[in-house]
């Protein structure tokens, strides 16, 4: 690893409205040095993920709709990599950093999608009558966990990385997104509506042991692809030294 991939994989992406709208943001895990990498007052960017090898992909609405962008780790070599009429969101790495997951309306309703890091669509991941949005890697890229409508309300479910082999993970009458794996990809974090309050739980990929890790506090979001934290829901740098995941979204 050179001294630039070490300083990358030391910083913190997320998002904030800082500056007025949703920017890509880093900043140092003790929450200093924090850079706007876009500074784009006219439109939004957000769902910044990092790759392994330090690249940023992200969603920016400044065609009037999602795309996903890939731009290095100080805001510059911006590279278009979709290009649709529907909007193209929440992008998230393989653990090889070769294939993009993201979530498109292109089949006419939300499911996950692959591509190579050039843009070349393979197949829809996750093809059902409700559809599927966020998604994220096991750390072994074997296994992919996402949100579904499939049963009527957003659940977790676990698949195979072909997305063969879908099954339910959380419980009915718990609306759930935004899981990511443990680093033995033996449990999930994920997001759940308590009431009305988002808030992190924690669950075994079996569905069993479920655990509600906010307790009494409130609005706190999973980060898909790094720690769960709340509220700017950022994503480290090196995702496989991560303790709770593997990209973020902003929701």
């Amino acid at each position: 690893m050179n001294q630039e991939q070490r300083m990358t994989s030391s910083r913190i992406v997320f998002v904030s409205t800082t500056a007025g709208e949703m920017d890509i943001w880093t900043m140092r895990p003790d929450g200093s040095d924090r850079r706007n990498l876009m500074q784009t007052p006219d439109w939004e960017e957000d769902h910044p993920a990092w790759s392994p090898d330090g690249m940023i992909a992200f969603c920016s609405r400044r065609h009037g709709k999602g795309e996903i962008y890939l731009m290095d780790p100080e805001g510059n070599s911006l590279c278009r990599v979709t290009e649709n009429d529907l909007p193209d969101l929440r992008p998230h790495f393989s653990w090889d950093g070769q294939t993009i997951l993201f979530a498109s309306d292109r089949t006419g309703q939300a499911d996950i999608h692959a591509m190579g890091r050039d843009g070349w669509i393979e197949r829809p991941l996750e093809a059902s009558d409700a559809g599927g949005d966020d998604s994220a890697f096991s750390p072994d890229g074997q296994w992919l966990a996402c949100t579904s409508q499939r049963d009527g309300e957003n659940a977790i479910y676990i698949m195979r990385a072909d997305g063969t082999q879908a099954r339910r993970v959380t419980p009915e009458g718990l609306v759930s997104w935004q899981a990511s794996f443990s680093p033995d990809a033996s449990q999930l974090v994920f997001t759940a509506h308590v009431g009305d309050t988002p808030q992190l739980h924690r669950i075994n990929a079996d569905g069993s042991g479920l655990v509600n890790l906010s307790g009494e506090h409130a609005d706190e979001f999973a980060a898909t692809g790094g720690r769960s934290c709340p509220r700017n829901r950022p994503l480290c740098a090196n995702p496989h030294r991560a303790q709770q995941g593997v990209s973020s979204h902003a929701r």
